[in-house]
């Protein structure tokens, strides 16, 4: 049995007629030996996926990620399109390594059976699937995860949000967590969305196939950094719950639910539940958080709350505008300001404040969605918490470090184009539109160039473009994108005429 470490603060603000009560769960990061992880890759192979080599490169981070895995480990690997296929059984990750070659025989299909192929994996993770498990162990005690990588939507059956939110409950009553990656954008978030929140796990935006290795690299890293596996959230009061909102690995509002239960919780993690009450008289009230390991149950009394703390209503508040931006609904700014400035809020709170009212001024789109209903941790964070990396290719390998070493506002690109052989520098960020790259760009090209084309920007070392609101667009590889990681071997298109390759270095 693992030692638990996680700190529980509870927060109450007094509104007129409402009492909000903020749990937040917090995990430090004690020294705990890691719980071994049993994880099942399920890719997407339809005829989608067969283009721009994205199957090819999702079996090479398959391949990467059984490397990576310890030797408690197990893993798996499935496909599916119009049917289902084990490619690689439940097996010790050492094993599996020596298998590995199996997957170089993957070849795509034609639809995408989502339902039935996340059907299959549940059964086989919860049932330790395989002979392997027959005469062995079960997987009793493990960090059980499958991690979905799709670009498109499930087809032609179970089309619905409900079957797969029906699916995440499913996984979760199992013990099993889904990590939902969607690529490219083409896919449905809100399945993904519904799918994950419902398992206990995380969905993620992939603007590229070749974002998938970190997402991976920072979801073993959490397993291996685990500090709370499923605590529950109970509020025993007399007092009406008007409603429960949480802010964790997903946001979502609950109704008016007396009990919650998160997320798994990871080092340097935080996660909150928020209830909102109309207390019949005096508040009166206890918070019970539970775990595998036993409880801890605090009191809330009308004496502890002090009418000048508004950090649990902002809180609420806070998940409200987040749940709001996602579904297009109207969102109050002056909210998001004032969380992103509140010091009693957690720092990635904060920031996740921000990063949305960002994502709101470049427009509608996945990357609004996902970060309106998702928090996840930068790869800072995530390493403090223990996150591995997934072996790389000697290309990427080489991408990474020269792009690590960007900061913000001292870096200077060259954009390079391809037809005309000229090139022109600027300092992110900065946007580019017909103006700006008239000096390179073929004037037959020019009109094809909105007024605002594209936003070149640097975050967390590595150089990204995002669409200005053109309207012609932005491609790579064939397909649009609304944000992506670039390199300097990456042809970016602009309008489907103006092909250019962007080359940062920092200023010397």
């Amino acid at each position: 049995m693992y030692i638990l470490s996680m700190d529980v603060e509870v927060y109450v603000s007094r509104s007129g007629e409402y009492a909000d009560v903020e749990v937040r769960l917090s995990a430090a990061g004690a020294q705990t030996p890691p719980i071994p992880a049993a994880f099942l890759l399920l890719i997407d192979s339809s005829k989608s996926m067969g283009e721009h080599g994205k199957l090819a490169q999702a079996v090479e981070i398959a391949k990467r990620l059984i490397a990576s895995m310890g030797p408690s480990d197990v893993v798996a690997v499935y496909t599916f399109d119009e049917r289902v296929k084990a490619v690689l059984l439940p097996t010790p990750a050492p094993e599996a390594l020596e298998r590995a070659k199996r997957l170089d025989k993957v070849k795509p299909g034609s639809y995408t059976f989502l339902y039935q192929a996340l059907s299959k994996a549940i059964d086989d993770l919860a049932a330790g699937s395989g002979s392997l498990f027959r005469r062995g162990p079960s997987l009793s005690g493990y960090v059980k995860r499958i991690v979905l990588i799709t670009d498109g939507e499930p087809w032609p059956h179970y089309t619905e949000e409900r079957w797969y939110e029906s699916l995440g409950r499913t996984a979760a009553s199992y013990g099993i967590s889904i990590t939902a990656i969607g690529v490219g954008y083409d896919y449905n978030e809100k399945i993904l969305y519904k799918l994950a929140s419902a398992s206990g796990g995380t969905w993620y935006h992939a603007a590229n196939i070749s974002d998938v290795s970190q997402i991976l690299m920072q979801e073993l890293g959490r397993s291996r950094a685990l500090e709370a596996r499923r605590p529950v959230v109970r509020i025993e009061t007399d007092a009406e719950v008007v409603e429960a909102r949480k802010l964790g690995r997903t946001i979502a509002s609950l109704g008016p639910a007396r009990e919650v239960a998160l997320e798994d919780i990871s080092a340097g993690e935080v996660a909150s539940v928020v209830f909102r009450l109309r207390p019949k008289e005096r508040l009166a009230a206890e918070v019970v958080v539970s775990t595998e390991e036993g409880e801890v149950r605090k009191q809330v009394e009308e004496t502890a709350v002090l009418v000048q703390d508004k950090t649990a209503m902002l809180a609420f508040q806070l998940a409200g505008e987040l749940i709001n931006a996602a579904e297009g609904g109207r969102v109050e700014l002056e909210v998001l300001q004032t969380a992103a400035q509140e010091e009693g809020l957690p720092e990635v709170y904060r920031e996740k404040a921000t990063r949305v009212i960002e994502a709101l001024r470049s427009g509608s789109s996945k990357e609004l969605i996902h970060e309106a209903t998702t928090i996840t941790y930068s790869k800072q964070q995530a390493q403090a918490g223990g996150t591995a990396a997934l072996p790389q290719t000697a290309g990427e390998t080489a991408t990474a470090r020269g792009e690590a070493q960007l900061s913000p506002g001292g870096a200077e690109c060259e954009i390079f184009c391809v037809d005309t052989g000229k090139s022109m520098r600027v300092a992110p960020p900065a946007v580019l539109g017909r103006m700006e790259l008239a000096e390179i760009l073929p004037k037959g090209q020019l009109e094809y160039i909105s007024r605002r084309h594209m936003e070149l920007y640097i975050k967390d070392g590595d150089v990204y473009i995002r669409d200005a609101g053109s309207r012609n667009g932005i491609y790579i590889g064939g397909s649009r994108v609304y944000e992506a990681r670039v390199s300097p071997d990456v042809d970016v298109v602009l309008a489907k005429v103006a092909k250019v390759r962007i080359k940062c270095a920092d200023k010397t």
